[in-house]
């Protein structure tokens, strides 16, 4: 199936009443966007926070109570860069948050109906850059983002019909570079590069999802984190990278992410590539080090009600992942994870009464390569745990019952 064919089965399953509050945002957004924040810290401070966010298009429509129906068209060419870093001698506290999103839409309410489209188109560069480099800090935190398109529809206590088309035709990149001598309690930095994003929440609701997503061939999307620290107590590094992704957690009311006769459908062809490398001279605790790569990623979850997940997944590009560990001397405990995936469709289902269904239907096509690797070394550690995963095409359903 096309995605021109996937957008004519896929229609709203509400209309908004006339008493609901109306949004149209209509946005184009041709130059450069770019944010960057350098902090330099001569001796010590308590505390050392960073926070870049660049945005080419943003459009929210939220309200508190009664209907809402948000409808955004958006269009963004240029480059959006956010960066940002913290560098000198010491501080007790670190935390940076790098972001940069080509298009970004929020619409919902907390009581009432929700109705909810989006058409978004990346055609330019969307990058994020973070770079920590530190004589000491007690604790060390960062989170770097870059995703063409992101869509968030929300609703509680009502009925929330979204749909999305999101389109991300340019490259997209987010990189973490770490350099502290030594971090005493613990570090995390988490990195994450996108093509398009869907994330839709719902509580006490009634929520139907549908979209549209593709990224085009020969554009990439990198996701890198490279780690050096001297000494390190529990260390983590995470990296994901990812074609398209649509997410929606519900709780207590149907959901459905697609339906029968109009599919979600994602189509990525651009190449993945997610990369770890972590190195501690000196630790103990945990050191953890884990890269993820997916072309398509489709995920429900519910809770005690009837859930449905209807996809369509094509991948064309090369998935690659991988995560790598070098340790000095410790008496602590090493993890590499390395996983990557063509196609991924996950529905779960909390069957707290016993009586709730969950169904659905999955369709998936890879035709690229997928790649994980993995590498650990040594000096010396407690216990060393490794995986490298590759699969071309996962499909899940499983309903748990409590």
């Amino acid at each position: 199936m096309g995605a021109a064919t996937a957008a004519a089965l896929l229609v709203a399953p509400a209309v908004a009443d006339e008493d609901s509050i109306g949004v149209e945002i209509d946005q184009v957004q041709l130059g450069n966007v770019l944010s960057n924040l350098d902090v330099e810290i001569p001796g010590r401070a308590k505390e050392a926070v960073a926070t870049s966010t660049a945005v080419g298009n943003a459009a929210t429509g939220l309200v508190t109570q009664g209907d809402v129906d948000f409808n955004a068209v958006q269009s963004q060419s240029g480059i959006v860069s956010a960066y940002s870093s913290i560098e000198g001698g010491s501080a007790r506290q670190t935390i940076t948050t790098t972001t940069a999103y080509g298009n970004s839409a929020t619409g919902g309410t907390w009581s009432g109906n929700t109705y909810y489209n989006a058409e978004q188109t990346s055609e330019g560069l969307v990058e994020a850059e973070t770079v920590i480099n530190l004589e000491r800090t007690r604790t060390a935190v960062s989170a770097t983002t870059a995703i063409a398109n992101v869509s968030v529809p929300s609703n509680e206590y009502g009925e929330g019909a979204a749909f999305q088309v999101q389109k991300a035709n340019g490259s997209v990149t987010s990189s973490t570079d770490i350099d502290i001598d030594r971090v005493r309690r613990s570090a995390s930095f988490g990195t994450t590069a996108g093509g398009n994003a869907v994330s839709s929440t719902g509580t006490t609701s009634t929520n139907y999802n549908g979209a549209v997503q593709t990224t085009a061939t020969g554009e990439t999307i990198v996701a890198s984190t490279d780690v050096y620290i001297g000494q390190a107590r529990d260390a983590l590094a995470a990296t994901t990278a990812f074609g398209n992704s649509a997410t929606v957690h519900n709780e207590w009311g149907y959901a459905t992410l697609g339906r029968e006769g109009s599919e979600l459908f994602q189509g990525n062809d651009a190449d993945i590539d997610s990369q770890t490398y972590v190195t501690l001279d000196n630790w103990n605790g945990y050191a953890t080090s884990s890269a993820y790569g997916v072309g398509n990623a489709a995920t429900i979850s519910n809770v005690g009600s009837d859930t449905g997940l209807f996809a369509v997944q094509n991948n064309y590009g090369t998935v690659y992942s991988s995560a790598n560990f070098n340790g000095g001397s410790g008496s602590g405990d090493a993890i590499v994870t390395s996983t990557a995936i063509g196609n991924a469709a996950t529905a779960t289902l909390c069957n707290i009464c016993g009586d709730a269904a969950l169904h659905g239907r999955t369709q998936q096509y890879n035709n690229g390569s997928v790649i994980a690797q993995g590498g650990v070394t040594v000096g010396q550690a407690g216990s060393v745990y490794g995986a490298a995963t590759a699969v071309g095409n996962s499909a899940t359903y499983q309903s748990n019952g409590q």
